[in-house]
């Protein structure tokens, strides 16, 4: 629908915004290296080079012709045999594919160049390059996952059962980089991405095929797109999706025998990792406070799925760490290859902890290496989904309700349908907040983009934030949880005058004053009350790691009040002037304090 009324004088305009599976998705290619020089070599139609998303002015470069761009100060240089332009960002797009050669910004020597084919494609000036942000439909993108996430798959039908996968967490997940610019990054942060046209053809013609014969289909329950996990090799056993994140927790994501994936690769493995690293480990990459000698680390804890929890570090004083933070931390500074689950035993030879394990990822959802056995066998991908998904149904995409934007002077809200009745109070909320910040609210975007979702579980996938954060923000727009969640908890005002205060000050904090300040600040500032006891000791945990990284909404509000209490000391001490001069222009002192 399209229309307008009249806020405080000024036309709010409400736009639909383009159907769930009607629009393309936009991935950075080749992340975390960037290009030093880019050639494009148009194909059988001329390829269009402009500025950004403008249409004029852009230089054309014709079939059979070629065009180099680079990075030329802070803009792009684009040249080709008769003409040159210099921009800020560039588009680039075509009725044909045509041919992008990059040569990464490493040394030309030790970085080959890689080349791809594309419709349409978007560079962005970076440190110490361009960036590369291609534009790629639904089923492209689902080739390109399995070409970079299913390579350990050759049955038709474990192909088949990864593509609808694919496929269901790319929909859902749908600008998991928004504020990046772009929809995914090629890594495992989103899914594993390689364009299609850097496959060799046999094996294009085989994830090809398995895409063509899933066209269109998803994983639902209840008529509800599924949270679509999958792992290389579950060991025996899947795991809960509660127990790796409890926000997360789904009936159709319970930990089950997988009988499949014995007997391949991953299914058994041992580590030696000397007591001297793990200490490191510890001290220097998570920040635990030993306060002796480290004596011994054991499970403390296990899941249902058989999996570490929970570990116990005999030092000074017994603590009690997160095993999914260890394994992470390690297999940081070691390899990636080092602790490859969560599913093991633990035993102290010497001066060396053994890990004898099985497995390799989180364990939760699809089990690639039990897939492709299960191809093998003759199990149709049907049959495959349903047993490591129960309950779950194949579906078709479906356009989902049209969107809409609302906007006032300054703020521009993005909305499902359902969230209609709340919008005019939003606004007017945000708008009296930034009002009442008077000078500070100088530091805020012209306009501040805030959206909202009809799910929690859309709010989740959306943003990457736990199921209780009640909202989040990139420092330029705001995200939150259903409207109607928030009323109905009796917190949405609160909630945007603590994001919007957010916005005000994150431009402001200086390079060196931790984050927990930025909150407590907050906290401070908005006069807001935490329902937790400020906790001293975040089980090995520093006050920043529970701040920013919290592991569960009880750690969280721990972490909140002890921040909040924290700077209304420092308000009490040296004055609320002196907050600002701590935030903005801080003494050696001042951060050796903050610490």
């Amino acid at each position: 629908m399209r229309g307008g009324f009249l806020w405080r004088g000024a036309w709010l305009a409400v736009a639909a915004a383009a159907p769930l599976g009607a629009q393309d998705f936009r991935v950075e290619l080749f992340r975390p290296q960037t290009a030093r020089v880019l050639s494009l070599a148009a194909g059988p139609a001329p390829v269009l080079i402009c500025r950004g998303r403008s249409p004029r002015p852009c230089l054309q470069v014709n079939p059979g012709a070629t065009a180099n761009c680079s990075l030329e100060g802070r803009a792009v240089r684009c040249s080709t045999p008769t003409q040159a332009q210099t921009f800020s960002t560039v588009s680039t797009r075509s009725d044909a594919p045509f041919r992008l050669e990059t040569i990464a910004s490493k040394a030309a020597s030790a970085a080959p160049a890689r080349a791809v084919r594309l419709r349409a494609a978007e560079f962005l000036p970076a440190q110490h390059g361009l960036r590369i942000i291609a534009t790629v439909d639904l089923e492209t993108y689902v080739e390109g996952v399995l070409a970079g996430e299913a390579s350990i798959q050759k049955a038709p039908a474990a192909l088949e059962a990864m593509a609808v996968v694919a496929r269901t967490w790319a929909l859902g997940a749908r600008g998991r980089h928004r504020a990046d610019g772009f929809d995914f990054c090629p890594l495992t942060h989103c899914q594993v991405f390689r364009l299609p046209s850097e496959i060799p053809g046999e094996r294009l013609n085989a994830l090809a095929g398995a895409v063509s014969r899933t066209s269109g289909q998803v994983l639902k329950y209840h008529g509800q797109l599924i949270d679509a996990y999958f792992s290389a090799h579950c060991g025996g056993m899947t795991e809960a999706a509660g127990a790796v994140w409890p926000d997360r927790a789904q009936p159709y994501l319970v930990s089950l025998r997988d009988p499949y994936c014995a007997g391949s690769n991953h299914s058994s493995w041992q580590q030696q990792v000397a007591l001297e690293m793990v200490r490191k480990i510890l001290e220097e990459d998570m920040g635990v406070a030993l306060g002796g000698p480290l004596r011994d680390l054991r499970i403390d804890n296990k899941t249902a799925s058989g999996r570490a929890r929970i570990l116990r570090v005999a030092a000074r004083s017994d603590l009690r760490i997160d095993a999914n933070q260890f394994r992470y931390a390690a297999n940081r500074r070691l390899g990636w290859n080092t602790l490859k689950s969560n599913l093991y035993d633990l035993d102290r030879e010497g001066d060396s902890l053994i890990f004898t394990g099985h497995g390799f990822g989180h364990g939760v959802g699809l089990c690639q290496a039990g897939t492709e056995q299960m191809g093998r066998l003759g199990i149709a991908y049907e049959r495959i989904l349903t047993h490591y998904f129960p309950g779950t149904a194949i579906g078709q995409v479906a356009a989902a309700p049209a969107a809409s934007v609302l906007s006032s002077e300054h703020f521009e809200l993005v909305f499902p349908p359902g969230q209609q009745p709340w919008v005019s109070e939003t606004l007017q909320a945000l708008e009296d907040s930034r009002r009442s910040l008077a000078a500070r609210a100088e530091a805020l975007p012209r306009k501040v983009r805030v959206e909202t979702w009809e799910t929690t579980p859309e709010f989740i996938r959306a943003t990457g934030q736990p199921g209780w954060a009640a909202a989040s923000n990139d420092g330029q727009s705001i995200a939150l949880q259903p409207l109607a969640k928030l009323k109905r908890r009796g917190i949405l005002l609160s909630t945007l005058r603590h994001e919007l205060m957010h916005l005000a000050i994150h431009p402001r904090r200086a390079p060196g004053v931790p984050p927990w300040f930025e909150e407590g600040l907050v906290l401070y500032l908005t006069g807001e009350q935490v329902n937790a006891a400020p906790a001293r000791d975040f089980a090995g945990r520093s006050l920043e790691q529970a701040v920013t990284k919290p592991r569960s909404e009880a750690e969280m509000k721990a972490a909140y009040a002890a921040a909040r209490a924290k700077v209304r000391a420092l308000a009490r001490q040296r004055g609320e002037a002196a907050l600002w001069q701590m935030l903005e222009h801080p003494t050696p002192a001042d951060l050796q304090a903050l610490k």
